[in-house]
């Protein structure tokens, strides 16, 4: 969708993989509004991609467990792939890990969502 959030598709899944920090200001933004996009044009089976994400505050978290309501009211399934150490703990921490699907691999939440790992 933007080059803050690099999008692609695999089958019906589509994947987010925002750079950078998610914390206050305009990534959380481009990460909600870019998941808001493929939602209204009815396609409601998201992944993101956490790899190049180093670190995520409350407003990250607020950021993608919206991402995760808007997801599922819309029918669709959401989850988080390649969480670093830091970020897992976090959510281990917070006990979030008992409500987000939570991935090592991308591959591995593609395929959980009933993605093609192919790229098409």
């Amino acid at each position: 969708m933007t080059e803050l959030v690099p999008t692609t598709r695999h089958g019906d899944v589509f994947v987010f993989a925002p750079r950078g920090a998610l914390m206050e200001g305009s990534l959380n933004e481009e990460v909600h509004h870019s998941v808001q996009l493929v939602l209204a044009e009815g396609l409601n089976h998201i992944v993101i991609d956490l790899s190049n994400v180093p670190w995520l505050n409350s407003s990250g978290i607020g950021t993608l467990m919206g991402c995760r309501t808007e997801c599922l009211e819309a029918g669709g399934r959401f989850a988080l792939a390649s969480a670093n150490e830091k970020i897992t703990q976090l959510f281990t921490t917070l006990m979030l890990n008992t409500v987000l699907d939570l991935y090592e691999t991308v591959d591995e939440a593609v395929q959980a969502l009933g993605g093609n790992t192919d790229g098409s």
